[in-house]
Parts: structure tokens; sequence; C-alpha cells
């Protein structure tokens, strides 16, 4: 039923915390889990040259953060010794686009994620991601809170 996991993260303490429930899901379905990291570009490249902002530097900062993301991910999968069973993708964009979008492109059973993570004011005055996804997601989506 639920054999294909995906697990949204924006590698957050908070966000983490709901990892244990997928984990138990992909072993009680025998399953196989994946996790995504979504990377929101806050600039392009006119609001870089208006601030007098190297897009050499944003793209390493950005680089980092994207390594360090794929750490704190192989930690949660070694952690709790799945890693045979797991998959990390770390994409960039909307992360409401692309959760949804990775869902159906690794035919997700179901989507695991927490209600909230890292939070800031264009979250309050929009709506959260988990929010967007349990609305707009043609699959299953298991919040936790």
């Amino acid at each position: 039923m639920f054999n294909n996991i995906l697990f949204p993260t924006d590698t957050s303490e908070k966000s983490n915390s709901g990892f244990e429930y997928a984990v138990d899901l992909m072993h009680n379905y025998h399953g196989k889990i994946t996790l995504l990291n979504v990377h929101e570009e806050f600039m392009n490249r006119d609001e870089m040259q208006l601030l007098r902002i190297s897009t050499i530097d944003y793209q390493e900062f950005i680089r980092i953060r994207a390594l360090d993301s794929r750490r704190i991910m192989e930690r949660l999968i070694s952690d709790a010794g799945i890693e045979k069973q797991a998959t990390i993708l770390l994409r960039e964009g909307n992360p409401r686009q692309e959760i949804l979008s990775v869902a159906d492109e690794i035919n997700a059973d179901v989507i695991v994620m927490t209600s909230n993570g890292r939070s800031n004011i264009k979250e309050h005055l929009i709506g959260s991601v988990a929010e967007h996804i349990v609305r707009f997601s043609k699959r299953p989506v298991l919040v936790i809170k």
C-alpha cells in the first residue's frame, strides 16, 4: 500500500522530527523512502546585481547549503539503518511545486511531512508548505504535528 514514501524536509530539527513515522511506514510495508530537500532561489541575477551580490559567492553559498542538507539527510538514513531502502534528492525551486512534482515523478504512494519546519514571514502571509501539499496533492499526505 505505502511502498514508495516521499519525505520532504528542510533539514531543520522540526522538519526531521517526522522522519521516524516515514521509516515506520517503510518498515511496515517493506517499501522504500525518498528524502527530498528543496532549496528555494532567494534572488535572481537582476536582484543580485542590484544589491551588488556576487553571483559566484551566492552560488557557492547555495552549494554549501545543499551539501550540508545532504549530510543531514545521510545522517538520518544512517541513524535509522536504512541505507539500502533510501534515496536522497536535492532540488532547487519552489518547495510547494517541487514536492508535488517529485511525488509524481517517483510515483509516491504517500507523502509524509511535518506541519512546520523553518518558518518565515512569507510562509505566514501565503500559508504553509504542508497546507499547500495537503490541499493540492493527488496522493495521500500524512502530516506530523
